[in-house]
């Protein structure tokens, strides 16, 4: 199974034949330049490219009018031929360029998921600690939920890793991420999970008690497994052990409070990401411990970020 569609590379036919677009323009000096239009409104699924149907069809028939009155009044024809003239060259030069962007991302559409069962992909997985506690209306539910969704993105986004192309799944309190193999697997922990624990930080000092918000990470990688409903497999199945394990849980109600981040890595994800070095990584801050959760006992490493921010060398 895939998800989404990833990158993609226009073949030399595709992109000859949509050479046809300026063709058509071209070929009747702007009369028919909003039918390319049309036709990239469909490729597109985007209905307000219509309007530029819309805009262009109005210039063409000012074009024609102009035509036909030149023809018809002598006394002004040599003005309104001038008019047609330099109207039809701006037409021409405007769709034409208007129509080469929207042939770009006709052929080279924005890059968005792209993950196949069998990819060695980075996991990632936050849950948020006490998210039911009595007394949380549903409206704080969803303020929180924005708020760390919101941040989370920032943070991936600052490491080095498109948001918007991991795979991600809600759990209602949190939520499972799945990092396409073509990002390096150190920038979940550099400068990802520092940039989150300072901004959380920093967010629950001016925030009101019932809002802050304080989280469980775990972090793992492996070969996923895709069916009709998401991800499964072993790989997710260790990442759930360790983001619900008592080791974790415990970390996180030991550590300040102004370090609302505890994050448990797979001893597999430190020996092969943690144990290769990279820029800035700080092996010496995680400890290893024992996992033990139903059928599952497992080493792992525990960390509590800093909230500090460091950028990406």
């Amino acid at each position: 199974m895939t998800v989404g569609v990833g990158p993609t590379r226009a073949s030399i036919a595709q992109r000859v034949v949509s050479l046809w677009y300026f063709v058509v323009v071209i070929a009747s000096l702007g009369l028919l330049a909003p039918l390319p239009f049309v036709h990239a409104a469909i490729r597109l699924r985007r209905p307000f490219v219509l309007l530029y149907v819309l805009i262009y069809g109005i210039a063409s028939f000012g074009l024609i009018w102009l035509l036909a009155t030149g023809e018809t009044e002598g006394e002004v024809e040599t003005a309104m031929a001038l008019s047609w003239f330099f109207g039809t060259i701006l037409l021409i030069t405007v769709s034409c360029v208007h129509l080469a962007l929207l042939r770009k991302k006709i052929l080279y559409p924005q890059r968005t998921v792209w993950v196949e069962s069998g990819m060695h992909c980075g996991l990632f997985s936050i849950d948020i600690a006490g998210f039911g506690q009595v007394g949380r209306s549903s409206d704080i539910f969803v303020q929180v939920r924005r708020m760390l969704f919101g941040l989370l993105a920032n943070a991936f986004e600052a490491s080095g890793i498109s948001w918007n192309m991991c795979l991600k799944r809600d759990t209602g309190d949190g939520m499972i991420v799945v990092v396409p193999p073509h990002f390096p697997k150190f920038r979940l922990l550099l400068p990802l999970l520092s940039q989150l624990a300072a901004e959380l930080a920093k967010y629950n000092v001016v925030t009101d008690p019932a809002l802050r918000i304080r989280v469980r990470v775990a972090i793992h990688a492996g070969e996923v497994t895709l069916d009709e409903y998401g991800v499964t497999g072993r790989p997710k199945v260790l990442l759930a052990r360790l983001l619900d394990s008592r080791v974790l849980r415990d970390a996180l109600a030991e550590a300040p409070d102004e370090s609302p981040v505890v994050v448990l890595v797979s001893d597999r994800f430190h020996e092969d990401v943690q144990d290769q070095g990279g820029p800035g990584l700080d092996t010496m801050s995680y400890r290893q411990v024992l996992v033990q959760e139903k059928e599952t006992e497992v080493l792992a490493w525990l960390h509590v970020p800093t909230p500090v921010v460091r950028g990406l060398p």
